[in-house]
């Protein structure tokens, strides 16, 4: 569902998250002093740190559902074309999803279909994005595995 946030649902990204959830675990732990007037008590950082993995575990049931959606619509292409690439650019601007093979597949193919000019370059746009992606983390799981066997 979109949000002033975006359709990911937070309106933290998640480098932002680490640093609060951080911050609040040093506050926690500060809190076992005693507390000054005014200020939260260790259990206000407790709840606050309840709420935001709580909102993280939305945000993964969602982007859960979202994929499993981008999956079915690429089972039902080419009819589901448009919906597909919507849902695509989505998964990957918001998720950080790493496109699969079966996407690069199906990108390949509603590439090459025989489309107008402009939907053309925004599909080829989206597979060369897509691709890339691809690619690098394919090259990050290699270097991982080369790591490990060096190691």
């Amino acid at each position: 569902m979109p949000t002033p946030h975006g359709d990911h649902g937070l309106a933290f990204s998640m480098a932002e998250v680490r640093l609060l959830r951080r911050a609040l675990l040093a506050a926690m732990k500060a809190g076992a002093a005693p507390e000054r007037r005014g200020e939260p008590a260790p259990v206000d950082f407790w709840l606050l740190d309840r709420a935001i993995a709580e909102a993280e575990a939305e945000r993964d049931r969602h982007r859960a559902f979202n994929l499993a959606e981008l999956s079915r619509q690429r089972a039902a292409l080419p009819g589901s074309a448009a919906t597909y690439l919507s849902g695509l650019e989505r998964a990957v601007a918001a998720y950080g999803h790493t496109p699969t093979a079966a996407d690069l597949a199906a990108l390949r193919s509603l590439a090459d279909m025989p489309i107008g000019t402009a939907e053309r370059t925004r599909r080829r746009t989206l597979l060369d994005r897509c691709t890339r992606l691809a690619d690098a983390e394919l090259d990050s799981r290699l270097a991982e595995k080369a790591r490990t066997r060096g190691a």
